[in-house]
């Protein structure tokens, strides 16, 4: 992943205090993560930066959409997605380890937030993944695939036993 300065708070200039900035996340930005399973969106994401002496609370917020394939069609679709979460930036010479703080020194002057936006935006996706849904989250998907994909399950039968199973069914009865 490239540094992404378009997603960097230079905060060095910043008086204490409440700022908020806007950042927007499509295609391009989800070009730079190379193992990424997100490839194309639409997400606008606000930062609410409360600076203090000796470190920032970033309140992160977004809502959008991701394209992304249906899981029971397989057609593409826009999934509406969005999410919140909030980070605690510590200044420090001694770093520690805890989850959902950044450790930054004295003498950093920005903050990168490209790769937490991508965090926070690829685990906002849900598990199963149907962009075809309306508004009350019952699918729309293509009938022609829907019946496809259910005729198939339809045929076969769930007491059959499959032949390889049966011939090692022999074989342990031996």
């Amino acid at each position: 992943m490239k540094n992404l300065p378009q997603y960097s708070i230079p905060f060095k200039g910043l008086n204490d205090g409440l700022h908020e900035l806007t950042f927007k996340v499509d295609a391009d930005f989800f070009r730079h993560f190379e193992e990424s399973y997100l490839h194309d969106g639409n997400i606008d994401v606000k930062v609410d930066l409360d600076k203090r002496p000796s470190m920032m609370v970033l309140d992160v917020g977004f809502s959008g959409t991701v394209k992304t394939l249906c899981d029971l069609c397989g057609d593409e679709g826009d999934l509406q997605i969005e999410g919140a979460e909030q980070l605690l930036v510590k200044f420090t010479d001694n770093p520690g380890d805890e989850e959902q703080v950044i450790y930054l020194t004295f003498g950093e002057n920005e903050l990168n937030l490209a790769s937490h936006f991508y965090e926070l935006i690829a685990l906002s996706v849900p598990i199963r993944k149907v962009p075809c849904a309306d508004k009350e989250g019952e699918p729309t998907c293509d009938s022609e695939a829907l019946n496809f994909i259910g005729s198939d399950n339809q045929d076969k039968d769930d007491n059959a036993i499959n032949p390889i199973w049966a011939e090692l069914e022999k074989l342990k009865n031996k």
